[in-house]
């Protein structure tokens, strides 16, 4: 499991605009924000007394007015959270950021200002007092009254509407979350041998009974843990928008969920939120318009047709550059469009892009013939497209570093440099401009084709990725094609879910700052840094004796190791959110600005030193990832994926080592992979393997490849060349998490002879982490862009390799569990 941000962008041809919508997305879609530096106020204060000027000359508050202020200005007991909410908390939220107090206090006071012009003397009053020194009192009222404002303007314009539904939540057990997972020796099946299949042997009576939700395309054990974080993040959204002074993170959370949650106020607005970006679009008539709108698009944070982030410079360690990424597709890769395998989902696509059209009000044969000229643009994009699997191959494919000279010269029709002068960011040396074949035939489209046609692609994806946050008939048409169609998923999910997918994908790291104190306790970090360690150890203990390394090889893998990092839970710090002005209503302007606001601070970073503490996927999603590319590479676990029954606190060393250290381990392994190898140990880009070395791994890799493509789940073959990275990685994983086993358990009575015991269960808490059920359509889609294999493939492949399996459950030679010497693949 790996999240960083080059392989983020790189999960497909269409990941950049799904990652858009509004499903939740899988665990190993988690979208990659980082932390910079706070955005300059909306008014800068430079002398207290102007403001103090201001405020005695606009308005002599009566006496009645003024009692009520002093009434208000004592801050409200805050009601009680979840346990341990407050643990991080040691002041209130004063909307002043501590390093910049007058600044801060300005802009809050401009944001008051210009929500409410009529508030406007008493937002002054307050900054006023804070500026000359009551700090507490005048800075609470002016946020106070600016946050009054908001909502009052709300509560006007939406007056005689019900009420946002309160959608009740069925508590599975006491804490009110979804129940954990965990094995008992109940689960083991004795009809199913586990010389034959570990997997049905563990889980074929969990297949039994287990039944996939409605609104779950995919059904294992990353979803049911994301389940059971969702159910926390709703508690704890819902208690932030309970707050009367909430911290700049409770804020944006409480704001995006109050509106999300509205169904009646978004049905009444329709799609009055995108008013003036479709008028944009109909405004656009030639090629050098249609450009311009590209690159305010990227500015925003919403263009649909290429990616655009900032990450290190994988050359240049000291520094971090742009990166522009092939899109611009609708459907999840361009084997859609190119294939007859997928000429269903084709015609269900066009069906949909016509479907969108008209509920935004175009006359039929006018969203029929839109729909054409969506799908024709579309499909010149994919022919243009690198095929996923040609890009996974290989990371350095999304490093092509080019100056702006050479890519405007590359892409005549886009100008890249008036992009950067767009983005209001200095124009850089050079930013990776990877597969420019695509770039090069979007630069060509430009030109080419009729503006019509822009206007009607630009029109549909517009109005398709803001449709999960419009009106029901907009949400209910984009899961018919998106999760239906496409992925199986019968029904919608609740609209608790759907608000807090958005939440993550806009805001992720401040609802993670509400939910760490209270999913994360101290002994889980103490629990799991001992058993890093221990894997660790394991580690270079094999390293010394691989037998595909050379000795110099060998020799900078151990160096390697040594430096190896783990990160657990969550990051250090938390971004500032303070300049980040959202009102409790408008939820797809909130979301809007949102995903502007994170643009802003991921453009920030453009040409700055590299902050090695930032993580790459947010605490409350289920995940682990491998990050190459830092100066010293490291592996991160989440909170959220540190539950049963990966990790158990209460379980024995067997399970944990079988589940969570066998994750540990294939994160560790990725630092050994192929694809490592073209990074140095300080990260940089400088190969380290020999050529032996690589035809050596080459071999085994090709060989576990090929035991996978003997595979099939309910039919569909697994592509073992598409997973070979992961696959490796978790044979490493196996090893290396036994031996930790084998090493800490020494001195443990087992009552089976030679602690085979303690081997049966590393292997089957193993096994219970790859329980799956899915519909057909995501089985099928899974299948053909996930870089990882699942269910019984996963489970049985990598046991089968070891020897310990075999002698554990004695199985014969000849079993499918058991390889030959001839057959066994050892990685590490």
């Amino acid at each position: 499991m790996r999240a960083d941000a080059v392989q983020q962008h790189r999960r497909s041809v269409g990941e950049f605009h799904r990652s858009l919508r509004g499903e939740q997305p899988a665990q190993d879609h988690a979208r990659h924000q980082r932390f910079g530096s706070a955005h300059p106020p909306l008014l800068r204060v430079g002398n207290a007394g102007v403001l103090t000027l201001a405020a005695l000359s606009s308005l002599i508050v009566p006496a009645s007015a003024s009692a009520a202020a002093r009434a208000d200005s004592t801050p409200p007991v805050r009601p009680a959270l979840l346990p341990g909410a407050d643990a991080s908390r040691g002041e209130a939220y004063l909307a002043v950021p501590a390093q910049d107090p007058l600044n801060g206090i300005a802009s809050a006071t401009a944001a008051g200002c210009l929500s409410r012009p009529r508030q406007c003397p008493q937002l002054l009053a307050g900054a006023a007092v804070t500026a000359l020194g009551g700090a507490l009192v005048g800075g609470w009222l002016g946020y106070q009254a600016g946050h009054r404002a908001a909502r009052d303007e709300c509560d006007t314009r939406f007056a005689g509407l019900p009420a946002a539904d309160s959608q009740v939540q069925t508590p599975e057990t006491a804490d009110g979350l979804p129940a954990p997972m965990r094995f008992t020796p109940a689960d083991l099946d004795p009809a199913h041998s586990p010389c034959d299949s570990l997997y049905d042997h563990v889980n074929a009576r969990w297949h039994a009974t287990a039944t996939r939700p409605d609104d779950q395309s995919r059904w294992d054990v990353p979803a049911m843990l994301q389940d059971r974080s969702l159910a926390l993040q709703r508690r704890l959204a819902e208690q932030a928008a309970r707050l009367e002074l909430p911290t700049p993170a409770e804020r944006i959370v409480a704001d995006l969920w109050t509106t999300g949650m509205n169904q009646h106020r978004i049905n009444a607005e329709g799609i009055s939120p995108l008013r003036d970006e479709l008028a944009a679009i109909d405004g656009l008539q030639s090629p050098a318009q249609i450009e311009a709108h590209l690159h305010a698009l990227t500015a925003a944070g919403i263009n649909p047709v290429f990616g655009f982030g900032v990450d290190r410079d994988m050359d240049a360690r000291d520094t971090q550059i742009a990166y522009a990424f092939q899109g611009g597709l609708g459907m999840p890769d361009r084997s859609y469009y190119l294939t007859d395998d997928h000429v269903e989902a084709a015609l269900g696509y066009r069906a949909h892009v016509a479907h969108v059209l008209r509920l935004a009000g175009d006359a039929p044969a006018d969203a029929e013939r839109q729909a054409d000229a969506v799908l024709a643009l579309e499909r010149r994009f994919a022919n243009a497209s690198t095929p996923w699997e040609e890009l996974n191959a290989n990371l350095t494919h999304y490093y092509h570093p080019v100056s702006l000279a050479e890519a405007d010269a590359l892409t005549p029709g886009f100008r890249w440099s008036a992009l950067f002068q767009s983005l209001g960011v200095a124009p850089p040396d050079r930013f990776s401009l990877p597969t420019p074949g695509f770039h090069q035939e979007v630069a060509a489209a430009l030109t080419t084709e009729d503006p019509a046609t822009w206007r009607a692609y630009l029109r549909f994806h517009t109005l398709d990725s803001a449709s999960p946050f419009l009106g029901d008939d907009f949400v209910r048409a984009h899961h018919a094609f998106h999760a239906r169609t496409l992925q199986g998923q019968d029904a919608m999910p609740p609209r608790w879910k759907q608000v807090l997918a958005a939440i993550e994908r806009v805001a992720g790291e401040a609802i993670s700052e509400l939910y760490v104190p209270v999913a994360f306790p101290a002994e889980t970090r103490e629990a799991v840094n001992a058993l890093v360690e221990q894997i660790t150890a394991a580690l270079k203990r094999r390293l010394q004796v691989v037998p595909w390394m050379d000795p110099d090889t060998r020799a900078t893998a151990l160096r390697k190791a040594d430096r190896l990092r783990t990160r657990i839970g969550h990051p250090e710090r938390w971004p500032d959110w303070s300049g980040l002005h959202t009102e409790s209503c408008g939820y797809l302007r909130n979301l809007r600005r949102a995903t502007a606001f994170v643009q802003r601070r991921e453009l920030a970073r453009l040409g700055a030193p590299v902050d090695p503490s930032t993580w790459r996927m947010t605490a409350q999603t289920v995940d682990g990832y491998y990050d190459m590319l830092e100066e010293e590479p490291y592996i991160a676990l989440s909170a959220a994926l540190l539950q049963p029954p990966y990790f158990d606190i209460g379980a024995g060393p067997a399970f944990n080592y079988g589940a969570i250290g066998v994750v540990i381990g294939h994160e560790l392994s990725h630092a050994f992979s192929a694809e490592s190898s073209q990074f140095g140990i300080d990260g940089g880009l400088q190969g380290w393997w020999s050529d032996a070395d690589h035809q050596r791994y080459a071999a085994l890799s090709a060989r576990l490849a090929a035991q996978f493509d003997q595979q099939q789940v309910d039919g569909v073959a697994i592509n073992g060349q598409l997973t070979a990275s992961e696959n490796m990685a978790d044979l490493g994983g196996l090893s290396i998490a036994l031996d930790a086993l084998l090493h800490v358990t020494d001195n443990l009575t087992d009552p089976v002879p030679d602690r085979l015991g303690i081997v049966r269960d590393f292997f089957v808490g193993g096994a219970v982490t790859h329980r799956r059920l899915h519909a057909a359509q995501r089985l099928r889609q899974d299948a053909e862009t996930d870089v990882h294999a699942f269910g019984a493939p996963r489970a049985n492949v990598g046991p089968a390799n070891l020897p310990a399996y075999a002698q554990a459950f004695n199985c014969t030679p000849g079993t499918p569990m058991t390889r030959t010497d001839a057959e066994r693949v050892v990685y590490l």
